[in-house]
């Protein structure tokens, strides 16, 4: 490792530290799950909405407070949605617009923005207020951001740096999400599972993991290739999440397989298990770079997966939990493994390894 990447990574997990293990946000993650809670007595529903990597997180939120915590929860997602009202109403209204159509008395909004002033989900909150639904945001940068001034409740990160601020935000809400599912009394666990998070993240052990991970994408790069980024639920989101900034941001041409006409067609067609691969067969190329996410390591259409990538002899690099033996986190070229059994935990650290190997690309761009 030379001088410069070394002062990278300790700088760049110096921040990460920081922002985990010292800002006070355990109150505000508590009523947030108090809040849940209150929503599920009465019968109503978590509406999350955001932009870019904000709406992948709404997405994985959606579907693990709906499967895990048991909080009936939506995330306005879907591409007809957002075009059709983006299209008819302007995309700076078509969340409003959509809580018009969806939102019933007695929901609660959570609206995420790292900036807090995008003006979509600035008009969402006004509208929220309006209308008397509780509203809860999540966003970085300047503290008088405007998003922070409609909340009833305000989770906020002193911090400027947009893939700190979003994986983040990633792990303040996949924690309470694993408060509620455990039912949790003890608040103590908000502490250890961010003190767990910390450490695992910002190890040394894994800092030649990820320069192996960023000189494989600098290689897809000198090739002309692509990063094809897959997983399952939560991980499927981290994975749209990564193709996106990749690709805009890191200048590393990456897709993911999750369109859901593409899910459901190849599932259909070839089973759950086989069609991962199938569409690996389909869309990758000789030239190509493929990350699998799976936090148990287990999942049989991400190791069919991985088989296919390697008999094409396509580098691998592999994000797994769990048991540190999960077939996994053998079969790659670059294997990231974090020690933990718990799904909120391991998501929020791959999501956070994942961007540190985007932001290291992205500073590369600049010398």
């Amino acid at each position: 490792m030379n001088e410069s990447d070394r002062f990278f990574l300790e700088d760049y997990f110096a921040l990460y530290r920081r922002v985990l293990l010292e800002t006070q946000i355990k109150d505000e993650l508590l009523a947030f799950r108090d809040l849940c809670l209150d929503v599920k007595t009465r019968g109503n529903k978590l509406i999350f909405a955001g932009n870019g990597a904000s709406a992948s997180i709404a997405s994985h939120a959606a579907t693990d407070y709906t499967q895990h915590a048991k909080v009936r929860a939506v995330a306005f997602n879907d591409h007809n949605l957002i075009t059709a009202f983006g299209n008819d109403y302007g995309y700076e209204h078509w969340v409003a617009r959509s809580l018009e159509a969806y939102a019933d008395p007695g929901d609660v909004v959570v609206l995420i923005s790292s900036s807090g002033s995008s003006p979509n989900i600035v008009n969402a909150a006004r509208y929220a207020q309006e209308r008397d639904l509780q509203c809860v945001t999540f966003s970085g940068f300047s503290a008088s951001n405007p998003l922070r001034a409609f909340g009833h409740l305000n989770l906020w990160l002193d911090c400027d740096a947009y893939n700190v601020v979003e994986s983040t935000h990633l792990i303040w809400i996949l924690l309470v999400a694993n408060l509620l599912e455990n039912d949790d009394s003890d608040d103590r666990f908000l502490g250890r599972g961010l003190a767990s998070i910390a450490e695992n993240l910002t190890a040394p052990e894994h800092h030649e993991a990820l320069l192996a991970f960023r000189d494989i994408c600098r290689r897809v790069v000198s090739r002309s290739g692509k990063l094809i980024f897959a997983g399952n639920g939560g991980s499927s989101s981290i994975a749209s999440h990564a193709a996106t900034d990749f690709t805009k941001q890191s200048k590393v041409k990456s897709i993911a397989f999750n369109d859901h006409n593409l899910l459901t067609c190849y599932a259909n067609d070839y089973g759950l298990d086989n069609w991962m691969a199938k569409a690996l067969e389909a869309y990758a190329e000789s030239d190509d770079a493929v990350v699998l996410i799976s936090s148990s390591g287990r999942s049989a259409n991400v190791l069919n997966a991985a088989r296919l990538a390697k008999e094409r002899d396509l580098p691998l690099v592999t994000f797994s939990a769990f048991n540190y033996a999960n077939p996994l986190s053998r079969s790659g070229d670059v294997n990231f493994w974090m020690d933990t059994r718990c799904y909120s935990i391991a998501e929020g650290v791959h999501s956070a390894w994942m961007f540190s190997v985007a932001d290291m690309l992205v500073t590369s761009l600049h010398k």
